[in-house]
């Protein structure tokens, strides 16, 4: 079976400098053998990059594995250090690996003045590596036992553009070892463009991305006056796949600093949408979270829209008992309650408006008692001086029946009727009448029939220290 043939083309040594690039393939295996003693590993890596094409020019893709070496000769010597890297993402030629990320590079290398790098690659898992040659020259300034004193020359990068096709990374740095930062920018610009770190991507992906693995933020901002800024379609976008948790959390530790703050030039300052399954599921477009929920307008007026109901549900857990929904005035005096406990009360009159055809909107006053009343009012007829009158089942199911009810009854006739009620039970009562000369009267008459609210029966002009609770206005 017959080989690929492959061409490599100047890789990019982070510390070290390579002089000239390679030649075409030489069949078999980079290595004559493995290393007869192991020289002693530091933990210093070196990033690595090149260009993978065969021998018509065409870049390589997929994945490929790559075996480097380091000798201290152009061809033969002592081969001081050799790793195997397999699976390398290969993209459109270009690939980048850390040499030592398998293989600790030895110590004993910073003493040499010249080192030689063999590489060998083969598609992921063929059958045979391809040796790339001649092997690469390496002139050494100073490697180190760690990455930072390798690289601890002064020097500067600024006004330089780097420019490739990596498929991983454009620029790696590694601070694992340390406590300081991997990248720190510093910037004097106040244009909201320019930054100390300053990220772009070119596809559908974020132009910076930040994660942590430790419990901290995965970006953090800090700034004078915002500590982080976003302009866009949507300025910041905030997702979260934990229960109970938020996509967007803000804090403000000052006494009268706001958590958060939404503003619109034309339109909503702040947009919620919530579970919609239900309307009565406890999973709304909004959660006032704290012990009091509070709602404040600065201005003169609180509107709340609806484009068909608006509903106020007491005490939806039922753990309250007297649940209340109350209306203040501007000296914090009740005007207007209703409570599960008493119902709804009012300070000063009862009204409500009503349309009339010439009069324009007038009110129509309540009429009010000293205990919780239901009326009932109707008609009927006396026969042979009697009449039964038996109560709608509706209404009889809505009062207390089984304790004393009045019953008013008025009589329509031409002459004077004394009409009387002879029994009153839990299904009706009777009315008898006669006229004035003691006989049996027939004629028809009204009545009203007044009869306490079931369930609240004891109740009889209560104060109104009743319907406070603790802390509650």
């Amino acid at each position: 079976m017959s080989r690929r043939r492959w061409v490599l083309s100047l890789g990019i040594v982070a510390g070290l400098v390579l002089l000239m690039g390679v030649g075409p393939e030489i069949p078999g295996s980079v290595l004559a053998g493995p290393l007869d003693s192991p020289p002693e590993a530091g933990d210093t890596t070196i990033p690595y990059a090149g260009r993978l094409t065969d021998d018509a020019g065409r870049p390589a893709e997929g994945r490929h594995d790559f075996v480097f070496a380091l000798y201290d000769l152009p061809a033969g010597g002592e081969l001081l250090w050799r790793e195997t890297q397999t699976a390398v993402p290969v993209r459109d030629g270009n690939f980048a690996v850390l040499l030592g990320s398998v293989e600790g590079l030895p110590q004993t290398v910073a003493g040499r003045k010249a080192l030689w790098l063999a590489v060998a690659v083969r598609e992921h898992d063929a059958e045979a590596f391809t040796t790339l040659a001649p092997r690469q020259p390496v002139s050494v300034a100073s490697v180190a036992s760690t990455q930072a004193t390798a690289l601890s020359c002064a020097h500067t990068h600024l006004g330089e553009n780097w420019i490739g096709a990596d498929i991983n990374a454009g620029l790696i740095v590694d601070n694992r070892a340390g406590t300081g930062d991997g990248i720190r920018g510093y910037a004097s610009n106040a244009a909201f463009d320019y930054a100390g770190l300053y990220g772009v991507n070119l596809a559908e992906g974020p132009g910076v991305f930040g994660r942590s693995y430790g419990g901290g933020p995965g970006v953090s901002g800090f700034g004078i006056n915002r500590g982080v800024y976003g302009h866009g379609a949507d300025g910041v976008v905030g997702e979260s796949d934990t229960d109970t948790k938020s996509g967007v959390y803000g804090v403000n530790n000052a006494p009268t600093g706001y958590g958060v703050t939404g503003r619109s030039g034309g339109y909503f300052g702040v947009y919620a949408w919530g579970n919609e399954d239900s309307a009565f599921d406890q999973k709304g477009d909004l959660l006032l979270a704290g012990g009091f929920g509070e709602i404040f307008v600065y201005g003169d007026l609180l509107n709340l829209f609806s484009n068909a109901h608006v509903v106020v549900d007491l005490d939806d857990d039922n753990n309250t008992g007297g649940a209340f929904f109350r209306v203040l005035d501007g000296n914090d005096a009740i005007l207007w309650t209703v409570s599960e406990a008493t119902g709804v009360v009012a300070a000063g009159t009862q009204a409500t408006v009503v349309s009339t055809q010439d009069h324009g909107d007038r009110l129509l006053y309540s009429v009010e008692g000293t205990g919780v009343w239901v009326e009932e009012s109707g008609s009927a007829a006396l026969a042979g001086g009697e009449a039964k009158v038996a109560f709608d089942p509706v209404f009889a199911q809505t009062v207390a029946l089984h304790r004393p009810y009045r019953v008013l009854v008025t009589p329509i006739s031409q002459e004077p009727v004394w009409l009387y009620v002879t029994t009153k039970t839990a299904e009706g009562f009777v009315v008898r009448g006669v006229d004035l000369d003691g006989e049996p009267a027939d004629c028809a008459f009204d009545y009203l029939v007044i009869a306490e609210r079931l369930g609240h029966e004891a109740v009889h002009m209560q104060s109104t220290t009743l319907m406070a609770e603790e802390g509650v206005k």
